[in-house]
């Protein structure tokens, strides 16, 4: 067979596998692990009584999750430009379905910090699969796939509390955890005989990988664009999220943890109706959109300020804030993924480390805003944050329109 057509003939092969039911799978597969991260914040209660510790050492256990994670995402997920994701993914998966089960079986809080930091390094299989995909599909599929893998993530990041705050008060905390180990193992063994190969060309160094990390971040503005646009919004979500707690605990609210919990439901529909964005991330006015995400954003901080007692305001604020930040992540992301294909590992990790660190300055600045100024602190909080990432997208544009003035 002539050689040209042989490419020809595999290249349509390797992209056909990409089903749609493989597509649904993978989706779920990224909600199903990043929920891992998200369970233990409303099990806490259960946990304090089980290994008799103090609120704030508990609390504890969800920081040294996060920062477990935050490692993985920058010492795992760039190895995807080394080795086959395929494979990273079926073992990521394994490892932190047995991290889950071994939490519920460790007799002292410090051997549950151990493995909680070990369940957080495990648990990026939903960032090895977006660049896993994006290498491997075809580019004119491939704004929409990022956004169906995007839907996924964020419903994880809400379900989690959801399923976490149900499952661990009708039964208890381990419970949530031997019930996540099982759908995991479940996904990996559908995805172990359905998932198609990873072709993407290779690095032949994972420290020549590692090195390239920061000339990468210094080479690639579009990179540090996004990093800034994400990491800010990201801020501004957990501004919101994180008192939202406190908020619905108190007057005139007084819900409990179950209800709080379901109260996700609300951000699951706001990301859901933004997966139109999915393809806008190709074109010319990607930064136009992510204006009007981040636009859509501030002006739920500024209803919040004018209307948070009534129930109703506060679940459309909730949705319309859930909707600008799923398009602000969409966009960003799917700007990644039209650069080289074999930097999409070392670009998705640089982007999700400055992106969850935005998410934990925002959860501290946010919960510090609340306690001092209720609400208000919420509101101006995040009406800053956007604020400057708003003013860095107008101070781009006129850049970018004084360059072409010159040129």
């Amino acid at each position: 067979m002539d050689s040209s057509i042989e490419t020809k003939l595999n290249h349509h092969l390797k992209k056909k596998e990409f089903t749609p039911g493989i597509q649904f799978v993978l989706a779920m597969t990224c909600s199903v692990a990043i929920a891992n991260l998200f369970y233990d914040q409303v099990l806490l209660s259960s946990i304090i009584r089980d290994f008799s510790v103090l609120p704030n050492e508990a609390g504890l256990l969800l920081s040294i999750i996060q920062i477990g994670y935050t490692l993985g995402l920058l010492f795992i997920v760039p190895l995807g430009d080394r080795f086959n994701r395929r494979n990273m993914i079926l073992g990521s998966m394994l490892l932190s379905a047995f991290w889950l089960v071994l939490m519920t079986w460790v007799s002292s809080f410090v051997l549950l910090l151990i493995v909680g930091f070990l369940l957080g390094f495990s648990t990026v299989p939903a960032q090895i699969i977006i660049p896993f995909v994006a290498s491997n599909a075809n580019q004119e599929h491939r704004g929409k796939l990022i956004g169906q893998l995007l839907t996924g993530i964020f419903m994880g990041v809400l379900v989690g509390r959801v399923f976490g705050g149900w499952i661990g008060q009708l039964f208890d905390w381990r419970a949530v955890h031997w019930t996540a180990a099982f759908i995991l193992l479940s996904f990996t063994g559908y995805l172990f005989f359905k998932m198609p190969e990873d072709q993407a060309p290779k690095k032949s160094s994972y420290i020549v990988i590692i090195k390239s990390l920061l000339p990468l971040l210094k080479n690639e503005p579009v990179l540090r664009e996004t990093m800034i646009l994400g990491s800010t919004a990201f801020a501004a979500f957990n501004m919101f999220w994180v008192p939202l707690t406190l908020l619905l605990h108190g007057a005139p609210y007084h819900y409990g943890s179950g209800l709080i919990g379901t109260f996700g439901i609300v951000g699951i529909a706001g990301s859901l109706a933004a997966g139109f964005t999915g393809n806008l991330s190709a074109g010319d006015r990607v930064r136009h959109w992510n204006l009007v995400a981040l636009t859509t954003m501030i002006s739920s901080f500024i209803l919040l300020g004018l209307g948070w007692q009534s129930l109703w305001i506060l679940i459309f604020i909730t949705f319309i804030l859930d909707v600008g930040s799923r398009m602000n992540m969409t966009l960003n992301q799917g700007r990644l993924y039209q650069l080289d294909p074999g930097k999409h590992s070392r670009l998705n990790a640089l982007f999700m480390v400055s992106y969850y660190l935005g998410g934990s300055l925002g959860s501290f600045f946010g919960s510090l805003a609340y306690h001092l100024y209720g609400v208000m602190g919420m509101v101006l909080s995040g009406s800053i944050a956007l604020a400057l990432a708003i003013l860095y997208v107008f101070l781009k544009s006129a850049q970018r329109a004084t360059m072409r003035i010159h040129s």
